[in-house]
């Protein structure tokens, strides 16, 4: 509704809201099968589900690809470059360039590993300029030697970032002091209300990491058990009443 009302319609406070709204990027749809593919000119990001990366990275200024090219790098050390090439009817083409003792080899988008594809979306979209970027289940498609440098990466990022993820291994890779700030724990209560206190501030949570890492308390953790006890602090602190639970 924001979006179709002129901008002298809408109060200094709306318009405020309405273009934060407007800058939040949502990752959660990303699919390998969608990055393969060949895409148009675009200038409006990599898609939905980042079918329109190609065509996106082709829209790249000269020093932004350089900059892109070095964080890859410390993913993939053999991979020097990327190219986009334009095909018949406005078709872009992307490929990667790996250097291997003095041979390069250039590998076609269709051929890359889940991985590199997710990572490449990733970090294009944590260079741009959106306040406020989703991504869903990080960890997926991703081999396990590259996940603290992505989980670094992301942490480092001036953006906010919203990442969901079921892996200890990813909890694992935070310092204990960005864990007690940033983890959050996700529940529902009894009216389907979904609820979320911050993971490592319930006491008993917090206790743990003097001898535990963040996943490991986590895999410590009976998270029904725990549900129960949020929706007691809830109560204590009048969020919710004892009819409610």
């Amino acid at each position: 509704m924001l979006s179709v009302l002129k901008d002298s319609e809408l109060t200094p406070e709306l318009l405020e809201f309405r273009n934060a709204l407007q800058q939040i990027k949502s990752l959660e749809l990303l699919s390998p099968q969608l990055l393969r593919k060949r895409a148009r000119t675009t200038d409006k990001g990599i898609g939905t589900g980042g079918e329109k990366l190609s065509a996106f990275l082709d829209t790249l200024p000269q020093a932004a690809k350089a900059g892109l090219i070095d964080q890859l790098q410390r993913f993939y050390p053999n991979l020097v470059d990327f190219k986009v090439s334009s095909l018949k009817s406005g078709w872009k083409k992307l490929t990667v360039v790996e250097q291997f003792s003095q041979q390069k080899l250039e590998t076609d988008a269709a051929h890359m590993n889940d991985g590199l594809l997710r990572i490449l979306a990733v970090l294009t979209q944590a260079a741009s300029e959106h306040s406020l970027i989703l991504l869903d289940e990080i960890e997926n498609g991703i081999n396990q030697e590259v996940i603290e440098t992505l989980v670094d990466t992301l942490v480092a990022s001036p953006h906010q970032l919203l990442v969901t993820t079921h892996s200890p291994l990813i909890l694992n890779y935070l310092e204990d002091e960005v864990a007690r700030g940033a983890v959050q724990f996700i529940y529902k209560a009894p009216l389907g209300e979904t609820r979320v206190r911050p993971f490592f501030m319930i006491p008993r949570i917090n206790d743990k990491l003097r001898t535990m890492g963040p996943g490991d308390a986590f895999v410590d953790t009976d998270l029904k058990q725990l549900t129960q006890e949020c929706l007691q602090l809830d109560i204590k602190d009048g969020i919710l009443t004892v009819d409610e639970v």
